[in-house]
């Protein structure tokens, strides 16, 4: 890194070389104690205040420019500089953006116990554009004005999701175990913020450890790239992500559409009529009612694919419609995702080789959603919806997807089949139960009525004893 012997005298015109960017070292224990090293001399070699950052030019650019901050003497610093809050050092932790003497030594005293317990001292450095800091409103190349406070404030707000998340286990064991510090350097022709961090307690996690013995050292690739991309979020302008999300928006839209559109055109009119004909026969009939393209990013047309002849009419068939019919959407729609491509070129720099560019890769989900879409009219049958505003297309009874699968004697209409009662065991085994129960009910009905008949006539015998009897008395 260059050094250009004054502050803030950030190199311009490199925006596409990337915006920020994340090496990442780290030191063994063992490896700085055999040099005669300790992890706690950093805090001396890299707080130097007159050597590497000053505070005199830290300022919110916004408050700059609505008039709200307040000079002093011939300096923009204010709220934090250290004439004003006591602080000594440009160092910085979770818990303040500018160290005294008294937290500088507890973070020396930490980090020496950290190399003592045999831990990694991890270094990350932010190296920052001045193209994208201006962008942001971070920086002002006139002025040499740099928002100090909101860079600081964006690494404390990343460096927790990075300790919990960038090893096999969160580093620390505690809240407190892991110790860390950043600092920026303004002297260079980046911008660079530092951040060292270490597990302060003995390490001994076995999924933390080396085979060797020693605490792993390795960051998680996807985790170092998700920092960085927080990073650079906690720090961009709202114009800026606004003018990025428009640009997502406007993609998303344009493909729907398209998709849509592709769809209404094959279904209504007859000049692709004999192109979908094409594409329904090259189908393998033993798939019907799962034909799609598969989980690919592109349509497979090899010989090996039991899909590749009808991809390969497919994609005949995407390319004219692209080309006639939905040929001025398609243009703003690919005109739209290089907007975004150079917006990432911006931002992470050049593309590696044999990296795809993201608006080829939204060129391929576009197809791959038309073909997904006329596949999916082939599979199903028309249904009518109640509700016309739910869907962007309608598939028509009479429609040129409905035509060619009657063609095929696919047959739109489902016959209702009488309803009938199946003769399972569970329902033989139910009928003779309730047969029973009727029977039963029946016996004791029988009985019921015996047993009344029985009744009636005792009394009716009881009866004629007692008139006999009375009879005879008189």
């Amino acid at each position: 890194m260059a050094k250009t012997g004054g502050f803030a005298k950030f190199s311009l015109g490199e925006s596409r070389n990337g915006s920020v960017l994340l090496p990442t070292y780290f030191t063994t224990a063992a490896a700085a104690t055999a040099k005669g090293h300790k992890f706690g001399d950093l805090v001396k070699q890299y707080a130097t205040k007159g050597s590497k950052v000053t505070d005199e030019n830290n300022i919110a650019l916004t408050d700059l420019m609505d008039g709200s901050a307040m000079a002093e003497s011939d300096s923009f610093g204010y709220g934090t500089r250290a004439s004003a809050t006591g602080d000594a050092h440009p160092l910085f932790d979770g818990g303040t953006l500018n160290m005294t003497d008294a937290e500088t030594l507890t973070l020396e005293n930490r980090l020496n116990t950290a190399q003592d317990n045999g831990n990694v001292l991890h270094e990350m450095a932010f190296s920052i554009r001045g193209d994208w800091l201006v962008e942001n409103g971070l920086y002002d190349p006139e002025t040499k004005l740099l928002d100090q406070d909101k860079l600081k404030r964006a690494e404390q707000n990343i460096v927790q999701d990075l300790f919990n998340k960038g090893f096999k286990l969160p580093l620390g064991e505690s809240e407190d175990d892991v110790v860390w510090f950043g600092v920026i350097h303004q002297d260079t022709d980046h911008l660079n913020m530092h951040l060292w961090f270490a597990k302060e307690s003995r390490e001994t996690r076995p999924e933390m450890m080396h085979k060797s013995g020693e605490p792993r050292g390795v960051i998680d690739f996807r985790a170092k790239k998700r920092a960085e991309s927080q990073f650079r979020y906690e720090l961009e302008s709202e114009t800026v992500k606004l003018d990025r999300n428009k640009l997502y928006e406007a993609v998303g839209e344009y493909r729907s559409n398209l998709k849509s559109d592709a769809l209404y055109s094959l279904d209504h009119g007859a000049k692709y009529a004999p192109d979908l004909k094409k594409i329904f026969e090259a189908l393998p009939q033993d798939l019907r009612g799962r034909w799609k393209v598969g989980n690919t990013s592109q349509l497979v047309t090899d010989e090996k694919s039991r899909m590749g002849p009808a991809n390969r009419h497919m994609n005949a068939l995407v390319d004219k419609l692209l080309a006639n019919e939905l040929h001025d959407d398609y243009q703003a729609f690919r005109e739209a995702s290089l907007k975004v491509d150079d917006s990432m070129t911006k931002n992470h720099g050049l593309q590696h080789q044999g990296q795809a560019k993201w608006s080829d890769t939204q060129d391929a989900r576009l197809r791959k959603e038309i073909a997904n879409g006329i596949y999916r009219q082939f599979n199903e049958t028309f249904t009518e919806s109640d509700d016309p505003d739910t869907k962007k297309f309608h598939k028509d009874k009479q429609g040129n997807f409905e035509k060619i699968r009657r063609a095929h004697g696919i047959d739109t209409q489902t016959k209702e089949k009488p309803a009938t009662m199946q003769s399972t065991p569970a329902n033989l085994k139910k009928l003779n139960r309730l047969a029973k129960q009727m029977m039963q009910g029946s016996k004791e009905e029988m009985q019921r009525a015996r047993k009344m008949a029985q009744e009636v006539e005792q009394s009716n015998h009881s009866q004629s004893v007692s008139d006999e009897s009375l009879s005879r008395h008189l």
